[in-house]
């Protein structure tokens, strides 16, 4: 094993001593041009994508040139178990890949830390560690996708993919990444054994392969279904591409301009001063919000969409945020010297979470927006939202007020004090969220001689089948009264069968991919929305399906040598789950002369080199 061990790092040395120096000359390269520890949460993943590819790219190369009939033979031809022989070469992967891409990140991260002024926190070392893990994640993909049957090998070979829709930060970013190459070592593992393409025969290695394959088959027939949006896109008749989309759905509503999408919600208003609403809209300015989708947390190992960090208009100075001293730290931005730190009042105190610069001047938190003033150099608290709640919005300024959304109301706080004071603001009014701000996609008010009429868009889900659009339109007078003044009903603007098909196509699946999502991950209260039940018709075509699926089991299962047990497991697993269960099954087990044919080409093939020995 240990011979095998080393074999295969002097096979590859070279190798990646060339990608570990090619790698650390770009790093640092970019590390003279921008702080690589304060890019935005799309460079972290475009780092991601390309750790797991080089990863992917290695396993492909490795185990393809043992793949072969007769290298495969020589190398499992050992008195060594198979397994061993697998952790050999997957041992010896590993660590090529952790010189090849963690050192290099590892020597940047040590060269900030050292020899600059750059801030680097304790969430920045566990980086190399994230994508160690990441690269070794796409090396297993890869690598399974060599060694197992072709017919299935690609659909297991995506679960790098998760990391692409998990919730999860920090700390449990690296639970979720160790558990996916977890799975993967264990599907490598069933997959390394003498006879390649046969399929699994103990139930826990059936299970642990057969439901990877149907996660994959089930995302690609989702993927597939996109194909309907093309052919739309192709003859002109998308609804955002070219096409004529609906009067009355969520697509045409989100095209309108902010006053014109007003105006449709108070159409239906049967209230007494709409009419005089409408000519106020029509000579007024409407202010839009667009709720966010994620704050900055704590330790998170990569960054939000946007850097925390800012520079001073009147010095050069470029302030960043620490997150383990929980305070600006300062750095010039022309000689790059130390400028000190930054914090709240004249005690340089902490902030009360990761501050993110938003509005100009101000530097949110979750639920704190303080003020920096460059005069006086320090930060005031400016708003304080209640306990339990969190900003959707930043302050802006609407008329001659100020307005924050909150994930629970909309808050009106005083102009005149916001600008000429740095005092905290209160409130001089509140106004409840007609339902959770997760599915809320913009809100549009004016400001009226005696309050403010506000319209909330709940679109945002609508493209899936997770949220029933419509609008809603709300006067808040000034005395804090709040009323309903319409309800404005949007149509899915794409067949609902297309919409929803993430349902219909297995219920199942779809609830444990949604739980899966938010495994190890901090609720976020931005995401606060339940998920409509489906419409009758809808459930109706689920069922549909799980009973074809079942059918369709009975029959394929019946032309394969399954002991009972086996088979009516099959049967009961695809009507349960559907479709993907049953593509699962069709993969895994060909039919008998599909699997005889097979047989014998890999035989011919086996035996095709020793043709020319003499006998």
């Amino acid at each position: 094993m240990n011979d095998l061990f080393k074999g295969e790092l002097l096979r590859f040395r070279n190798w990646v001593i060339a990608a570990a120096a090619i790698h650390v000359a770009g790093l640092g390269f970019m590390a003279r041009l921008v702080d690589l520890a304060q890019q935005p949460k799309l460079v972290y993943q475009v780092f991601g994508m390309v750790y797991a590819v080089a990863g992917a790219l290695l396993g492909l190369y490795q185990m393809g040139t043992y793949r072969r009939a007769n290298h495969w033979l020589n190398l499992l031809h050992r008195p060594l178990h198979r397994l061993r022989i697998a952790a050999a070469l997957c041992g010896a992967g590993g660590v090529l890949l952790a010189v090849a891409v963690a050192l290099p990140i590892l020597a940047i991260a040590a060269y900030q830390e050292a020899l600059t002024a750059r801030v680097v926190d304790a969430r920045h070392w566990l980086l190399p560690v994230a994508a160690l893990l990441i690269a070794c994640c796409g090396y297993l993909a890869g690598a399974y996708a060599v060694l197992a049957n072709r017919r299935w090998s690609a659909a297991a070979a995506l679960l790098p993919a998760a990391f692409m829709f998990t919730q999860a930060a920090g700390v449990a970013a690296l639970v979720v990444q160790a558990l996916v190459l977890l799975v993967l070592a264990v599907l490598v593992g069933i997959a390394f054994k003498p006879q390649l393409d046969e399929p699994p025969r103990r139930p826990l290695s059936v299970a642990a392969t057969a439901l990877p394959v149907q996660v994959g088959v089930y995302f690609l027939l989702w993927m597939l279904g996109i194909g309907y949006e093309i052919g739309l896109t192709a003859i002109g008749r998308h609804p955002l591409n070219g096409g004529q989309p609906a009067a009355d759905g969520y697509i045409q509503s989100g095209r309108m301009e902010p006053k014109e999408r007003l105006l449709a919600g108070l159409a239906s208003s049967r209230d007494p001063d709409a009419p005089l609403w409408r000519e106020q809209v029509a000579l007024s300015d409407v202010f839009v919000l667009y709720p966010l989708r994620d704050l900055p947390t704590r330790g998170q190992l990569t960054g939000t969409m946007q850097p925390l960090e800012f520079d001073e208009t009147r010095r050069p100075v470029t302030w960043v945020f620490s997150h383990d001293r929980m305070r600006f730290v300062g750095r010039g931005s022309l000689d790059g010297r130390p400028r000190g730190e930054l914090g709240v009042g004249e005690g340089n105190a902490p902030f009360a979470g990761p501050a993110m610069p938003v509005g100009g001047d101000y530097l949110a938190t979750p639920s704190v927006a303080y003020q920096y003033d460059e005069d006086q150099q320090r930060v005031f608290p400016r708003v304080r939202l209640p306990a339990g709640e969190v900003f959707a919005t930043p302050p802006e300024a609407a008329g001659e007020n100020v307005v924050v959304l909150s994930n629970r109301a909309l808050y009106v706080y005083p102009g005149r004090e916001a600008a000429n004071t740095l005092d905290v603001l209160e409130p001089v009014l509140r106004m409840p969220l007609p339902a959770p701000v997760g599915k809320l996609g913009s809100a549009e008010l004016i400001e009226l001689l005696d309050g403010y009429l506000v319209a909330f868009d709940y679109t945002n889900g609508a493209w899936a089948g997770e949220a029933v659009p419509y609008q809603q339109v709300v006067r808040i007078d000034g005395a804090g009264r709040v009323h309903d003044v319409a309800r404005r009903n949007l149509s899915f603007d794409l067949p609902l069968a297309y919409t929803m098909r993430n349902w219909w196509l297995s219920p199942v699946l779809r609830e444990l991919c949604l739980s899966l999502q938010g495994a190890f991950a901090a609720p976020n209260p931005l995401d606060a929305g339940t998920i409509p039940p489906p419409p009758r018709n809808i459930a109706l075509v689920a069922g549909v399906l799980s009973v074809l699926s079942l059918l369709g089991a009975i029959v394929l299962t019946r032309r394969r040598a399954f002991p009972p047990l086996v088979r009516w497991t099959w049967v009961l697993a695809c009507g349960g789950i559907g479709l993907p269960a049953l593509a699962s099954l069709w993969l895994l087990y060909p039919a008998a002369g599909r699997a005889a044919a097979g047989a014998t080409a890999r035989a011919r093939a086996a035996t095709a080199p020793l043709a020319g020995i003499p006998r």
